[in-house]
């Protein structure tokens, strides 16, 4: 009786996932794509108004290079907490969830960094808001893709991501109307305005649903089944008006959640590096560590280093990073309209050849114009390749680890954004401004390398077909 209970729900997830698969994107992929986009465009806008305003308490405080270097990574080191235990336990209680209870713990400990006296205190509380953060980003894209067919996931992925654009551009044109008049003052009110945006975030997503593929591979297959027909419904598309398209094969059936069952934590990590599944881990880690090291290392320090390096003010400096911000809207844009059109991997290799270029650029720049010019590729280039590199990640990993894997990957790319910070600040303390950007080119032609001669491709193909390749 067990063996053909299982059977029959094995068989009706199937069904469910090919429906799901099958689906043409209406109005609650839209709705679903809006709602992780602004929790994009709120971690962004935090990161980067934040930066700008520790940039003012460097200066006004009078905080050593090497120290300087430790705050403004502060947030990651709580990005790195957040990620890698979103990861584990959304693949154990649910992405939703975890989703929720990440909003809530940053906009507690972001009104409470406004209330800081010193440098330690800074850092606590802007470490720990980073817990929060670091959670909601990792999420959103594995629960996103989750619900999307494979004809259209990357594209879709690639537009979620690219809220982080208007984050950064927000920051920039508020960063000179509040922190530069009084810095004193202004960056407290800046981490206040961070965060209360982020309570109407939370009050929108009171409704969102659970991911169907996560519900099915718990073996919750009814719930899954009233998601699925809710989707159709608002899709305005019905089960037998929907056939799959010609040739396609029906998807396998569900991944188990062993994992998320009965191994706990360990049992999720070490399936991380099983199989072919080692070398797909090695692979995406290094891309994380690298990209994201790069993209938060650069952003983090460029406006410090304008200031002190070439003489910038603070509104000057502060209004060359909102150049680089508004750069970036392309750089995604673009992204999201090749990503479905060509392999994942040769995008992201040209993404990331293309900020290895732009930071030489940038290293070697004779004058204000140049460098503004390839600052706003770097940015271009870096921010853009999230586009990519997100949704690669999320379709290489199966259901019941994909949240883990997504968590882990993460958090290495969060170690390389405390790595890249901190190690800048020595870096520019003992070799200045050139020597900083030569070696962002060295670590960006190393991903370059990793992605051409060890990535997989992917593009096109299900979830579950994604599932049957990297077991």
């Amino acid at each position: 009786m067990t063996t053909i209970k299982t059977d029959s729900s094995a068989a009706e997830g199937r069904a469910l996932l090919a429906r799901l698969d099958r689906l043409e994107p209406g109005r609650p992929h839209r709705r679903l794509m809006f709602q992780g986009g602004l929790g994009y465009t709120f971690d962004s806008f935090d990161g980067a108004l934040m930066g700008y305003a520790l940039s003012a308490v460097i200066v006004l405080w009078g905080v050593t290079a090497s120290t300087a270097g430790w705050l403004l990574s502060s947030i990651f080191f709580g990005y790195l907490v957040g990620a890698l235990a979103a990861g584990l336990l959304a693949d154990r209680f649910g992405r939703r969830r975890l989703m929720m209870c990440a909003l809530l713990v940053f906009c507690v400990f972001s009104l409470l960094m406004a209330t800081s006296s010193g440098t330690a205190e800074l850092f606590v509380w802007r470490a720990l808001a980073g817990v929060g953060i670091g959670a909601e980003t990792t999420l959103i894209t594995p629960y996103i893709s989750e619900f999307l067919p494979a004809r259209h996931r990357g594209r879709f992925v690639a537009r979620t991501v690219g809220f982080l654009a208007f984050g950064y551009v927000l920051a920039g044109a508020v960063a000179p109307l509040v922190i530069s008049p009084h810095p004193e003052t202004g960056w407290r009110v800046a981490a206040v305005i961070a965060a209360a945006p982020v309570l109407l975030l939370l009050w929108w997503r009171k409704n969102l649903p659970e991911s169907p593929r996560y519900l099915i591979a718990r073996g919750r297959t009814a719930e899954a089944a009233a998601i699925v027909e809710k989707f159709e419904r608002e899709a305005g598309a019905a089960e037998e008006t929907a056939p799959a398209p010609r040739g396609t094969p029906s998807p396998p059936a569900p991944a188990a959640a062993a994992t998320a069952r009965g191994e706990g934590v360990a049992g999720q990590m070490a399936a991380l590096w099983k199989g072919r599944m080692a070398r797909t881990t090695l692979v995406l880690w290094v891309l994380w560590f690298i990209l994201t090291g790069v993209n938060y290392g650069f952003s983090s320090w460029l406006p410090t280093m304008l200031m002190t390096a070439k003489g910038f003010s603070i509104t000057k400096s502060f209004l060359f990073g909102l150049v680089t911000a508004l750069a970036q809207i392309p750089g995604y844009y673009l992204a999201g309209t090749l990503i479905d059109r060509m392999e994942r991997k040769w995008l992201i290799a040209a993404y990331a050849a293309g900020a290895t270029f732009s930071a030489l650029g940038v290293a070697l720049a004779g004058s204000p114009a140049v460098l503004l010019v390839c600052a706003a590729f770097l940015a271009a280039f870096t921010n853009g390749s999230a586009a990519v590199y997100y949704a690669y990640t999320a379709e290489l990993y199966p259901t019941a680890v994909r949240a883990t894997g997504m968590g882990a990957a993460s958090a290495v790319g969060r170690a390389g954004a405390i790595i890249a910070p901190v190690a800048i600040g020595y870096l520019y303390g003992s070799f200045g401004f050139t020597n900083v950007f030569l070696a962002l080119v060295g670590a960006l032609a190393l991903g370059v390398v990793t992605i051409v001669v060890f990535g997989e491709k992917t593009a096109g193909r299900s979830l579950e077909q994604l599932e049957g390749t990297t077991a």
